[in-house]
């Protein structure tokens, strides 16, 4: 069944950018040759406000090749899971990158446009939790007793599965639960139009196009527990000297594929450029997710600071999957300001908002006796502040 959905779902995104294309039949689309647009590359040619002050609205818009970059510092919502606390309604910040690569046919105003976005999201509640023997002191310079040989930051060199944290001079775990973790990419082919400019200089270019999305949320948490904690340690510690973190993880992937629609909206002045961009997606999603049981054990000689590791032991239970399909739909919207630096350089910032309004899985599968799972229709709402660069022909 989800087979004949996907093929559906691409023949019909597929006859939406033919039929777009039929539109103009005047003028079909062909390949064209990347140095057709006669590039100098003189992105950083100094420009001059008398220039810009004579020049067209329709002149300052790019033509041929432009590239664009954005660093993103998106928030983002917090799933809807069965478990209690879980603050749904905060937003936990994120960074990501947005790269945006066209062309536009000089003279017959229309291109094409690729747009890769991703964004991680990280938030939990965590405590350290010192393991048993704490510190891993620097060793007396017997490299033999090491397998394999390891340096560790501050010069500690150690077998790896008993090494201080990277980045610290202790050992510990960190024990809690996730409250949003998830990585978000998106991947857009559009094809534009470029109407004719209006009254005070303000530019429309309809798009249609395909869109990926792709979710991975993880939902965990684990449960730390040793021969002498919680405090105070028995008198005398029973053996064996040992202790034990066991993680519960459900891995949940979206995959999203469908169609959209849209606009761009520039308007230019002077050395400033205010544009708005706007997109209208669906399609189906694809969900699937994944869930297991992983047990760390450790042995020790001693309680206390430099105790050896006389045992280890990791174990993971068989992964337990499950699927499902949904339907989706959403917006992604933008706001930027740019300032022309130079001829073909420009620097901008402003804020974007991407919400998609259900069909989105978070949290996995709910088991019995385990962390509690998640809604299979979701939504999913992301905004914030973006900045970057503008690169134009």
């Amino acid at each position: 069944m989800s087979v004949r959905k996907l093929a559906s779902g691409v023949l019909a995104a597929l006859a939406l950018l033919g039929g777009a294309a039929m539109t103009d039949a005047k003028d079909p689309i062909r390949m064209v040759d990347p140095f057709e647009f006669d590039p100098d590359f003189r992105w950083f040619e100094p420009v001059y406000d008398l220039d810009l002050l004579d020049m067209k609205p329709e002149k300052r818009a790019h033509t041929g090749w432009f590239a664009t970059y954005d660093r993103l510092n998106l928030y983002a919502g917090r799933p809807d899971v069965f478990k209690p606390d879980t603050g749904e309604n905060r937003l936990d910040g994120g960074w990501g990158n947005r790269y945006e690569v066209g062309f536009m046919l000089p003279g017959e105003k229309h291109g094409w446009m690729f747009n890769w976005t991703k964004l991680n999201v990280f938030a939990a509640d965590t405590v350290q939790q010192e393991r048993l023997n704490r510190y891993i002191p620097p060793s007396d310079g017997q490299q033999q007793d090491t397998y394999p040989p390891l340096t560790q930051p501050f010069g500690f060199p150690v077998r790896l599965s008993e090494a201080n944290n990277l980045g610290s001079n202790f050992r510990f775990y960190n024990v809690g639960e996730t409250q949003n973790v998830f990585k978000y990419q998106g991947y857009e082919l559009n094809k534009t139009w470029r109407m004719t400019p209006y009254h005070y200089g303000g530019i429309a270019e309809p798009l249609i196009g395909l869109r990926y999305m792709k979710l991975r949320d993880i939902n965990a948490f684990n449960n730390y527990t040793s021969s002498i904690y919680p405090p105070p340690p028995p008198d005398p510690v029973p053996e064996p000297i040992a202790e034990e973190l066991i993680t519960q993880k459900n891995i949940t992937l979206n995959d999203m594929f469908g169609g959209q629609i849209g606009f761009r909206y520039f308007k230019p002045h002077d050395r400033f450029v205010l544009s708005t961009d706007f997109r209208a997606f669906f399609g189906g999603n694809w969900q699937s997710s994944k869930f297991q049981t992983i047990t760390e054990f450790t042995q020790y000689d001693d309680v206390g600071v430099d105790a050896e590791v006389t045992n280890m032991a990791s174990v993971e239970t068989p992964a337990l999957y499950s699927k499902n399909s949904e339907f989706y739909f959403g917006y992604d919207v933008r706001a930027e300001l740019s300032y022309q630096v130079t001829k073909m350089f420009s620097v901008r910032a402003g804020m974007q908002a991407i919400q998609i309004g259900r069909g989105i899985w978070r949290g996995g599968e709910a088991r019995p006796g385990t962390l509690g799972g998640g809604e299979k229709d979701q939504g999913l709402f992301m905004f914030g502040a973006t900045f970057g660069m503008n690169f134009n022909h």
